[in-house]
């Protein structure tokens, strides 16, 4: 198929900055369907907005023309770029654009990965249709913040400094690169990193910000469009990408910056989905699709939650899981600030994201492990995992952590996925509460979504610690400012689990029939 390439296209928004945009269209000059990628990564590398996940080519190829936009502030836009602050009349003023064009038939969706999807969900009331990968709609939970209340920071700090090498490597700063790079997850306290204060000052208002307060709220999307929301069981993203869904999901074995999707033809899926809501072709695949884990199989699925889950509890003892409460009992640890427990694998933006084995954070003594018996059977846990824990603490705030893990016959303990609380969001993120020292209370965690198999001989195990660094920022337990914290102002806690019938401690796994 023969199209149409309009490059650098100044599309001038309501305040008169300019944003450069691509334009690829059918040669035939018909008005055709419009698919909107709006990037901060700049428009002119093919890679850095679809490459498989779609194949842009394949998008023109069935007929849609594809606008790719620089986000202003960034490549060759001109303003400046706050993260979120002005996608929404940005991305209204480049649809108003866009319906003006004779070569728009008026019915436009939007796609793309990561900021690119976040994008998406900030217009979402004025598109047909979006196709967020590996994204969220509520830009606290994911990527600044976390369900628990703490800061993603590796997230944060590891997307920044991303973008920092690129504006450095195109103004030719490079001299800040390897100081940026060096500090970037030591620095104490959190906000005073000097070389990234200098590239991005609206970091400041990140972190005046550690409470789900009107700051995030007020960029929350109005409403929500039909979406094809994609994610990765070790994505950053991808409690927010489940719990945002509401048309059809896809869930892989990825990580956020994996780069194979076999099994998942996104490209395929795109179509159908674009066909279905701006040309009004039905489709009746399946509206679920997820990879489960364990047996590392794809399959189709009705509806998200699966119809058939069943909440299974595993009560904490001594070192122990089980189906019933265990005798009345406790442990404690020591959490220490300025030792806190490493991230290994999971659901960061680092290259050995994803499955990794847990043993060398197990052996530490911050790092409590419950472990249930060799499994009989195969066990499928697909869904929502939670935690519900009853502690106390010597501090006035501190941090709970639980992990689930699967172990092999040959001791191999994999993450499968994870959560946090902070204690003082324990009733709401947005109005903290501090503890009182040695009281015991309920927490319930969120430890996010899986799909696995536990197959015969493994075991199901739990582990329960106050850190998870750099994932998370780690908590100063003197319940002040977390982000103004030096290394003089933190305190060590001993915290401790309490487990029993009086007070059930348990993890809580969404458990699935045989297939």
């Amino acid at each position: 198929m023969r199209f149409i390439v309009d490059t650098d296209v100044p599309v001038v928004t309501r305040d008169g900055t300019a944003l450069a945009t691509n334009v690829w269209r059918p040669a035939d000059q018909r008005p055709a369907p419009v698919l909107l990628l709006r990037t901060p990564y700049g428009k002119d590398d093919i890679a850095s907005y679809g490459g498989n996940r779609p194949n842009l080519f394949a998008l023109l190829e069935a007929g849609y023309a594809v606008v790719v936009q620089c986000c202003r502030g960034t490549a060759r836009s001109g303003g400046v770029h706050v993260p979120h602050e002005n996608e929404a009349a940005d991305s209204a003023d480049t649809l108003a654009w866009l319906r003006e064009q004779p070569w728009c038939d008026g019915n436009i969706g939007g796609f793309g990965a990561s900021y690119q999807g976040a994008v998406q969900w900030q217009s979402a009331e004025l598109l047909q249709a979006i196709a967020p990968i590996f994204a969220t709609a509520d830009f606290y939970r994911a990527p600044w913040y976390s369900p628990g209340g703490a800061m993603s920071l590796h997230t944060v700090l590891t997307w920044i400094t991303a973008n920092a090498a690129g504006e450095a490597l195109k103004t030719g700063a490079v001299q800040d690169l390897p100081e940026i790079m060096r500090q970037q997850f030591d620095t104490l306290p959190t906000r005073d990193h000097p070389v990234l204060a200098k590239h991005f000052p609206w970091l400041d208002t990140v972190f005046a910000h550690p409470e789900h307060d009107g700051y995030w709220q007020r960029l929350a999307p109005a409403a929500k469009a039909p979406a094809l929301s994609i994610g990765g069981w070790y994505d950053v993203f991808v409690d927010e990408t489940v719990r945002s869904h509401n048309e059809r999901l896809i869930i892989g074995p990825w990580t956020h910056l994996s780069t194979d999707y076999r099994g998942a033809n996104l490209t395929d899926a795109h179509l159908r989905f674009f066909d279905q809501w701006l040309r009004g072709k039905p489709d009746d695949s399946a509206p679920v699709r997820i990879f489960v884990m364990g047996i590392d199989q794809w399959r189709d699925e009705r509806a998200w939650p699966l119809p058939d889950t069943r909440r299974m509890d595993y009560f904490l003892g001594e070192g122990t899981l089980s189906v019933s409460p265990m005798r009345t009992g406790a442990t404690t640890y020591r959490y220490d600030p300025l030792d806190p427990t490493p991230t290994i694998g999971g659901n960061t933006l680092a290259a050995d994201a994803g499955p990794r084995d847990q043993r060398p954070v197990e052996a530490r003594q911050d790092v409590l492990c419950f472990t249930g018996p060799p499994l009989g059977d195969p066990l499928e846990v697909t869904g929502h995992v939670s935690l519900t824990l009853f502690v106390s603490s010597s501090a006035v705030d501190t941090d709970f952590m639980g992990k689930l893990v699967d172990v092999h016959p040959d001791g191999t303990a994999i993450n499968l996925c994870e959560g946090m609380l902070r204690a003082r969001y324990r009733d709401s993120l947005s109005a903290p509460e501090l503890l009182t020292p040695q009281r015991v209370y309920e927490l319930t965690l969120d430890l996010s979504v899986t799909s696995t198999v536990f197959r015969p001989g493994h075991r199901i195990r739990l582990e329960v610690s106050s850190s998870n660094f750099p994932r998370y920022d780690r908590n100063p337990n003197t319940g002040g400012v977390v982000a103004a914290a030096g290394p003089n102002d933190v305190v060590v806690a001993e915290n401790t689990v309490h487990f029993g019938p009086a007070r059930p401690s348990r993890l809580s796994l969404p458990v699935i029939s045989a297939r």
